[in-house]
């Protein structure tokens, strides 16, 4: 690993310590280094915030004269809630920028690198490219297709059964703290009513290392049978019930009292909610990501519609057999299925069980695209 690798990484781990933090903006985070020392270092934290390469310049205060200014993501060039981190670059006499990847977002893709150019600071792009794409996707992909990124989270049996009896946990320990980890990463978490119903579950990131806000929490409830006095609700936190007409306006007007946003969407031709339009809402709504941790329904629905972007498979060395439920409940040859439409991205082991994740193959150009100025390889869809 030479110098600027060992930098960028350094930057990544800053920009990964505001996970959680900085919806709908993307993690950031910069090291300015002099004479091969790190004299300044900052992160995004919150939107509204500093971005991560002023904190670092102001932190070097004037040995960022002449130094090299890291970091993840290209620096903006816009005036939004923050002034354009080109300008405090210039300013501060930075002579050469070292970045991951361009920025996605329309008002800069590229604009800001060729700031600093015109202004006779060297800058170099791609260095650790595939870990900074990798840390901000969901904001990538949102500001490239315009569309949410939805990730299908399951933990299965060997013989791919989603519930075991006699076994609350099908994955390990290890492997529940992986999944607190991807969630720290993602902006909402989805699952069926009929999860809710028999597990109950907490849908919280505490087994991330660092105290973070619980995520948005989706229900799909078409009857809208949600509790009115569910813990969620009583706390004050955001939920978002996705309904049907079949639902009835009084138990709609209850829950919108209790503090619930209910938003009605068509039913499939099964009379669940139609997650073709969920995903239309969602992207609306500008939510970067949701994970989905639904039943087999919801899975085989997002699976059969093409509705989600990454696929995250934990499988637990246990076998099921008939008695467990199955997580692709459709039935028929799934002829609609193109064998190279997923790509392997990463498999790791956690305990006795095992990951893999599995993407798009729209994805696999993102790298391609973050890493080239060219401004007509964005719009991609």
């Amino acid at each position: 690993m030479n110098a600027d690798e060992r930098y960028m990484k350094q930057a990544l781990e800053l920009a990964a310590s505001a996970s959680g933090l900085t919806f709908p903006n993307p993690l950031v985070g910069a090291l300015v280094v002099s004479a091969g020392e790190v004299v300044g270092e900052g992160f995004h934290s919150a939107p509204g915030r500093d971005h991560a390469e002023v904190e670092a310049i102001s932190k070097a205060g004037k040995k960022a004269y002449g130094a090299t200014l890291y970091l993840n993501l290209e620096p903006c060039c816009h005036q939004g809630r923050t002034p354009p981190c080109t300008d405090s670059i210039i300013r501060a006499g930075i002579s050469r920028v070292v970045f991951s990847i361009y920025d996605p977002d329309p008002r800069v893709r590229g604009k800001g690198a060729r700031i600093l150019r015109e202004r006779g600071i060297e800058v170099e792009v791609g260095v650790l490219a595939t870990e900074a794409l990798e840390l901000n996707l969901p904001f990538v992909h949102k500001n490239i297709t315009g569309r949410s990124f939805v990730a299908l989270k399951l933990a299965l049996t060997w013989d791919g059964r989603m519930t075991c009896e006699g076994e609350t946990w099908l994955s390990g320990e290890e492997s529940r703290k992986q999944v607190h980890l991807i969630r720290a990463g993602m902006e909402a978490i989805a699952i069926g009513k009929g999860t809710l119903r028999i597990d109950d579950p907490m849908l919280d990131r505490c087994l991330y290392p660092l105290s973070l806000p619980p995520p948005v929490r989706m229900i799909f409830d078409s009857s809208l049978e949600f509790p009115v006095d569910h813990r969620w609700l009583a706390g004050g936190e955001r939920v978002i019930l996705y309904g049907t007409t079949s639902a009835g306006k009084e138990q709609r007007k209850k829950l919108e009292e209790a503090g619930a946003e209910v938003v009605i969407l068509p039913a499939s031709e099964e009379g669940n909610v139609d997650l073709a339009a969920w995903k239309t809402d969602i992207s609306a709504k500008n939510f970067t990501s949701v994970l989905v941790e639904g039943g087999g329904r919801i899975s085989t629905s997002l699976f059969r519609q093409g509705l989600m972007d990454r696929m995250i498979l934990f499988s637990a060395p246990l076998v099921s057999g008939s008695e467990g439920v199955g997580w692709f409940q459709d039935g028929i040859k799934p002829d609609w299925f193109n064998r190279d439409e997923f790509v392997l991205n990463r498999v790791r082991t956690f305990g006795n069980d095992l990951m893999a994740v599995y993407d798009r193959s729209y994805l696999e150009r993102y790298r391609e695209m973050m890493t080239t100025e060219e401004s007509d390889l964005f719009g991609f869809d």
